[in-house]
């Protein structure tokens, strides 16, 4: 087995190919080195303008909350739009024969365009910015969030054994062999198709826990062996874990009128804090979560190995703690398979998950007690760095208002994923949705929580939201970063 790989980013920005398209290749890189970047990631795919309704909407809805943020660039003169996807490949069909998921089939476009991604990565490496490809861990066809393909038998269901079709996200269990094997194929094909990449980002290889129905994920068929391993009993677990939520949902209600203080004490006495613990009633959900997780990654790091060439990095983007736990994502897997882990500080989401969970707690119909509950779940959840005063102020932010978390919460969350980590380089994933001055803020602090002996890693998630002016304060945090160090 090649050497295993130190992460060369000290910066990295996501492009998607998207504005390699509207852009031109060398004008995005120009704009990237003068920001001081060393790496960039972006996705094995192709993107055109669609019908209104047609496709998915460009910027991702993020549960209908995100319908608020539009572009801070003009993609192809627009700043939000419909569109639709190709393959930047025509794959071989050889490498997924007999499997249930295959790739997606070449249009027009990846015809039309097939060589962006070849281009790209020759062009970064005239510049040495290192190039990775970001593909959805559980989510076929891999290329894009908002597209999935995956059949109805490896739907990730509830403890009541079914779907939850309010999720935000769209992975598939993760203890399906058909996604593992399929995910292995497409890791393995990109990385002889681009040999020049220097590896590979995987977007959610856990179960995204948006909200709290989602966090009670997976009882598909295909995990129950997981759970047996943990000593419970799929059908029986799964109706204790109903009970409890019953019981949640009457407390959380009834304690309401008191104040969020109320509402967390009161569900700590219902047994909600016993059952999120690492080691208490939830721990063999997050047990057989884990063990999914870890067969995936370990699967993924083996295709990874068996091509030709130099060791390609394996790098996961996930959670943050504790978000983690109840995603399942195995941080005891990650010194045998990967690289480096991102932690994502997409703090956008953060008031929006809150809301979500006290949705699935107290519903929608009262928003005095839906506020009241967004802010105990804010403050169970590690957002902020005090219990709220205002739940009705804790929303997905619109783009001027900068976004309502804490920062010693950001700080924490890295330095629990280091713990976690051990030594696996953690880097901090920040995003560039917001204005300028908030954005500044929360690279900065994503920044300094994530310099160690070994430097200052930094990726920041979108160049969509980077205009110019963001990008010049990205290069000026690198320069004070640098003359630090």
């Amino acid at each position: 087995m090649a050497e295993k790989l130190t992460p060369p980013p000290r910066l990295g920005i996501t492009v998607m190919p998207e504005w390699f398209q509207s852009e031109g290749i060398d004008a995005v890189l120009d704009r990237l080195q003068a920001s001081g970047v060393t790496a960039l990631a972006t996705s094995p795919y192709l993107l055109e303008i669609a019908a209104a309704g047609e496709g998915a909407r460009e910027p991702p809805p993020d549960g209908d909350a995100g319908s608020v943020r539009p572009l801070d660039r003009t993609l192809w003169g627009v700043r939000e739009t419909w569109v639709r996807t190709a393959p930047s490949l025509v794959h071989d069909p050889a490498r997924y024969r007999g499997l249930r998921y295959q790739p997606s089939p070449p249009s027009a476009l990846t015809l039309a365009q097939p060589r962006l991604i070849d281009d790209v990565v020759e062009a970064a490496a005239r510049r040495s910015i290192a190039v990775y490809l970001q593909v959805m861990a559980a989510s076929p066809p891999g290329y894009k969030v908002q597209f999935s393909s995956a059949v109805q038998e490896d739907q990730c269901l509830g403890p009541d054994g079914l779907p939850h079709p309010q999720r935000v996200d769209a992975n598939a269990s993760l203890a399906s062999p058909h996604v593992r094997d399929y995910g292995g194929a497409l890791l393995a094909e990109l990385a002889q198709r681009y040999p020049g990449v220097h590896g590979f980002r995987i977007d959610w290889p856990e179960y995204p826990p948006y909200d709290l129905r989602s966090a009670l994920f997976d009882f598909n068929p295909h995990a129950h062996a997981a759970l047996r391993a943990q000593g419970v009993a799929p059908d029986a677990y799964g109706r204790q874990i109903c009970a409890l939520l019953a019981s949640w949902r009457s407390q959380a209600r009834a304690a309401a009128g008191a104040g969020a203080a109320a509402v967390r004490t009161q569900l700590a006495q219902a047994g909600w804090d016993d059952f999120f613990a690492a080691n208490g009633a939830g721990a063999p959900l997050w047990a057989s979560k884990r063990a999914s997780v870890a067969a995936l990654l370990r699967h993924y790091r083996e295709a990874l190995d068996q091509v030709a060439g130099p060791r390609r990095s394996l790098e996961p983007q996930v959670f943050p703690a504790p978000l983690s736990r109840f995603s399942g994502f195995d941080w005891d897997a990650l010194a045998q398979t990967s690289d480096a882990v991102g932690v994502k500080l997409y703090t956008m989401h953060w008031p929006m998950m809150a809301r979500l969970w006290a949705r699935d707690l107290v519903g929608e119909q009262d928003k005095a007690v839906l506020d009241v509950v967004t802010a105990a779940m804010m403050d169970f959840l590690g957002f902020s760095d005090q219990l709220p005063a205002d739940g009705a102020a804790l929303i997905y932010p619109p783009p001027a208002l900068a976004h309502p978390v804490g920062i010693q919460a950001q700080q924490d969350k890295l330095a629990q994923a280091r713990a976690a980590a051990a030594t696996v380089p953690v880097i901090a994933f920040a995003h560039s949705y917001g204005p300028r001055a908030d954005v500044a803020l929360r690279t900065r602090t994503a920044l300094q929580a994530s310099t160690n002996a070994s430097g200052a890693y930094l990726w920041v998630n979108r160049y969509g939201y980077l205009s110019d002016a963001k990008l010049a304060d990205l290069a000026q945090l690198m320069q004070v970063q640098e003359s630090c160090a």
